[in-house]
């Protein structure tokens, strides 16, 4: 595996790691599932598996792995999953679609089947695992931390205040008596601090993930990597108190993300189908292996030819190939944006400046998913983001006809159910309500008669054929708005050259080395490969 004693000569405050690369181990959190069992999909614990399978891969399996899955070791059901048994022309399911109420009729429930969970994805077992982890990593040691679950955005300090107990508001409001005569730090913009929905309805924000992160010994290298929705606000990760105010800290972290701070992300899903997963760590996880989740090889990108795969090309990888809705971004996206700036000062660049220019200091990653990004829609001008925008507005014009389109054919499907659901009603009733013990009744011992009634009704057929203009639509409107990320994506990268290019300007030296120190962060292997040699293989 690869270590970072080389990377600790890039800022004043970086601490010598003391060990040497043979003493030195990985160690893997994995912390995932949903609030409660409704909410956690199946597809989150095929994300755990297949990153146990990621590990074995590449010979890592043999390291620490503490996994936190939903409620640990209860037996009770856990798992939300679409039951693919139950077919669309199944009795219940037709009645729940045509009559409703259709609201979770295709989905079951087990328990988790997950190996070696070690305990419920709830804030006290995250802080005691991350506990007894700090007494046991030891200096050039490394922690990588996958998330796999779901996240919300920051609640307006109002709403926090009122979860609070009433004797904490007391302590405040004395607190602040006593310090009214000093001036209350102004904050340009809000703190952005979103949060992770965990097992029972709990929540950690990105100060409250911080503050246990900070348990870890400062020298000791921290990786995350999280998927859940809104989740690269945890960026912050990386300020002290996990607030950009603070400035940088001096753990060593970094991490990446499946979409930006104020986005929900691809992923989450009861379908048990894992060749029809679309999130990021499927991307970035075989990015790493050469292998995607169901077999199949794919190349591993090296796009500056040392032989080697990094996170950070992982990283370019994923927001290059992902047919998701995510915008991917990652720690040192988090410094630029609260260091840097493309406006206020004379000579600053921006999206719209010559690509040249943009691309004049660019890294290889930074080239390769430009000028990917922009080859995929034949976006050839200098003035790059006036390009991509232009792009994306036709995108949008077109999408907008489809959706038009779809209102249309939705329209016909409901009257074509009412018209179905009315002549059930007439014959039985008790079908309007699917608790009526007469209802119960049909179900069990008339199913045929009240299946054929729907299958031969002369609206049936109609239906099925809406159904199926239905999912064409929305298939190509889909395109559309994967169409429209990617050149969102093109924009954010090309804001991100940009911001880069202009921190000389924007922020001091220690800034910078922060930002150069992160930028090695990122670039780590995930494990050490020796690098290529010609006329080999």
């Amino acid at each position: 595996m690869v270590r970072l004693s080389s990377l600790l000569c890039a800022g004043a405050c970086l601490v010598a790691l003391p060990l040497s690369a043979a003493q030195a181990a990985d160690h893997f959190l994995t912390v995932g599932g949903g609030p409660a069992a409704k909410s956690s999909q199946i597809s989150l614990e095929n994300n755990v598996l297949y990153f146990q399978r990621t590990l074995a891969k590449l010979g890592l399996d043999k390291q620490e792995h503490l996994i936190l899955f939903d409620d640990g070791d209860n037996p009770q059901p856990d798992l939300q999953y679409e039951d693919v048994e139950r077919g669309s022309e199944e009795l219940r399911t037709l009645l729940a679609e045509i009559i409703g109420p259709s609201n979770g009729i295709r989905f079951s429930y087990r328990n988790y089947e997950i190996p070696g969970v070690s305990g419920a994805a709830e804030p006290e077992v995250i802080e005691k695992t991350l506990k007894d982890l700090s007494e046991r990593l030891k200096g050039d040691d490394r922690l990588v931390f996958y998330f796999t679950g779901h996240g919300g955005k920051s609640k307006p300090e109002s709403a926090r205040g009122s979860e609070k107990k009433e004797s904490e508001k007391k302590d405040e409001e004395k607190k602040e008596g006593e310090e009214k005569k000093e001036e209350p730090k102004k904050r340009e913009k809000p703190l952005v601090n979103n949060l992770t929905h965990l097992w029972n309805s709990n929540e950690m924000t990105v100060t409250e993930w911080t503050e246990k992160l900070d348990q870890l010994p400062t020298e000791t290298p921290v990786v995350a990597v999280m998927v859940q929705c809104y989740s690269g606000g945890f960026g912050n990760l990386i300020f002290k108190g996990g607030d950009p105010e603070n400035g940088v800290a001096e753990h060593l972290r970094c991490g990446f993300f499946s979409t930006v701070p104020d986005r929900t992300a691809a992923g989450c899903t009861p379908n048990v189908q894992e060749a029809e997963y679309r999130e990021y760590s499927s991307y970035f996880w075989e990015a790493l292996t050469g292998q995607t989740r169901t077999g199949q090889s794919v190349d591993k990108p090296d796009y500056d030819g040392d032989g080697q795969c990094t996170l950070l090309e992982a990283h370019a990888y994923t927001v290059l190939t992902s047919n998701t809705i995510d915008i991917p971004t990652r720690t040192s996206d988090a410094l630029l944006r609260h260091y840097s700036a493309t406006s206020g000062k004379d000579g600053l660049l921006n999206i719209h400046s010559p690509i040249a220019a943009l691309l004049a200091s660019a890294s290889a990653c930074e080239r390769e998913v430009i000028e990917g990004l922009s080859g995929r829609f034949e976006l050839t001008g200098a003035d790059r983001g006036k390009d991509a925008e232009e792009a994306i507005k036709r995108q949008q014009e077109e999408k907008k006809k489809l959706e038009g389109d779809l209102r249309e054919k939705r329209q016909e499907q409901g009257k074509a159910k009412i018209e179905i659901a009315k002549s059930l009603q007439l014959r039985w009733p008790s079908l309007g309500s699917p608790w009526h013990p007469e209802a119960g009744r049909l179900i069990t011992e008339e199913a045929e008669t009240v299946k054929q009634a729907i299958l031969e009704h002369e609206k049936y057929a109609k239906l099925k054929e809406l159904d199926t203009a239905c999912e064409e639509l929305q298939e190509k409107i889909e395109e559309h708005d994967l169409n429209v990320v990617k050149l969102e994506r093109l924009k954010y990268w090309l804001e991100t050259r940009a911001l880069a290019v202009n921190l000389p300007v924007m922020a001091d030296e220690k800034v910078q080395k922060d930002y150069d120190r992160l930028l090695k962060l990122e670039s780590q292997q995930l494990v050490n490969t020796p690098p290529a040699v010609a006329g080999k293989t």
